[in-house]
């Protein structure tokens, strides 16, 4: 109900903002790329999300090698966890909620001198990330007039913009933020994410594979049973089946990933297949370290969640899941990365031999 009346409350105001702010639209050729020294980039929403902008962040590194890229962001991107506050951003700024923390940041912002602000491919509009690109005072402010014929209410805040047929060409997330900057005259030369792992992780793994993974002539085979919404799950009990199969035509190392909120998902496997008497080792910590091992996984069979996207950005061999979510949209994308989607938009109906054929394929 909260929640209902916010929205209403930001509608009407959008609607108010607008009678003094006047409608302007550049054309990309009036844009002076020399000039842009700032660049923010206002991207708010969950890790998953989050990661599908690092391919539109690298190009813009260097399309503009010699600015700096400042990061507005908040605590469900995880992008602390990843980078520890650097990486992909010179500077990274958060904000979840609070009106006072709001003009705060946008103060800190404004005082940096911002030259171009951009608003990426939105999973649903902003009125908070378009108002702080306005108020970010950039000359050019890039962002979506409407997707797929549905109006961005607060694109009048924008003077770079276009309209985009994202879902009925089926564009993938990764080119939907490309397309917002390729609109601003960016060259684009990165389509793919990239993770570069601090050393420290892979120290970490090392150890862990010597002592969890002694034997390096057996395969370690991973799994991510969980996701934050359960209609991304697939069922723990096809999880076992599966590690069954692999088990009897393998005899590999078995590898558990657990989020944050994976608990109940984990717990339900751990219960079948400890019936069957089957090894296996579990992780959950920190996400860095995850990534490392995962790394250096043989295969690594997940559920569409924020760690198949980061797992899309390294070399291991990968299968994602997926019911109501699009594959085309979300999917892995590159050499030995493959998406299986469910016919009808229930994950549960993909069966396991399905998903074990595919993994014959890949190792």
């Amino acid at each position: 109900m909260l929640k209902r009346i916010e929205k209403s409350l930001k509608q009407i105001f959008l609607k108010i903002f607008k009678i003094f702010i006047p409608q302007s639209k550049l054309k990309p050729e009036t844009i002076n790329h020399n000039d842009i020294k700032k660049i923010l980039v206002i991207f708010r929403h969950r890790m998953g999300d989050m990661v599908c902008t690092f391919p539109m962040i690298n190009s813009l590194r260097k399309f503009y090698p010699g600015s700096k890229i400042i990061l507005l962001t908040n605590s469900s991107s995880r992008y602390n966890e990843l980078f520890n506050d650097t990486g992909y951003a010179d500077i990274v700024k958060y904000y979840d909620k609070g009106i006072e923390n709001f003009f705060y940041i946008i103060k800190e912002i404004k005082d940096m001198g911002i030259d171009m602000a951009i608003v990426p491919s939105p999973v649903a509009f902003s009125a908070t990330n378009h108002l702080a690109a306005y108020l970010s005072g950039a000359k050019y402010r890039v962002g979506v007039r409407s997707r797929d014929y549905e109006k961005n209410p607060a694109e009048y805040l924008l003077n770079i913009k276009s309209d985009f047929l994202w879902d009925i060409k089926k564009v993938h997330q990764i080119e939907r933020n490309l397309d917002v900057i390729r609109q601003a005259g960016t060259d684009v030369t990165e389509k793919r994410i990239k993770l570069n792992l601090p050393y420290e992780a892979f120290v970490f793994a090392e150890e862990f594979y010597a002592k969890n993974f002694p034997d390096s002539r057996r395969k370690v085979i991973g799994f991510h049973p969980g996701a934050r919404k359960d209609a991304n799950v697939w069922p723990s009990e096809n999880f076992a089946e599966l590690i069954f199969l692999m088990n009897e035509r393998f005899n590999p190392y078995f590898y558990i990933s657990e989020g944050p909120e994976d608990e109940v998902y984990i717990s339900r496997l751990e219960k079948i297949i400890k019936e069957k008497n089957i090894n296996y080792t579990k992780y959950k910590g920190e996400l860095i370290n995850n990534l490392a091992v995962i790394s250096k996984l043989s295969l690594f069979i997940t559920n569409d969640t924020g760690i198949m996207h980061l797992a899309s950005g390294l070399k291991t061999p990968q299968i994602a899941l997926f019911g109501e979510t699009y594959a085309w949209q979300w999917g892995p994308l590159g050499e030995k990365k493959v998406s299986i989607q469910s016919g009808n938009g229930k994950i549960k109906n993909i069966t396991p031999d399905v998903v074990y054929e595919t993994c014959l394929t890949l190792l």
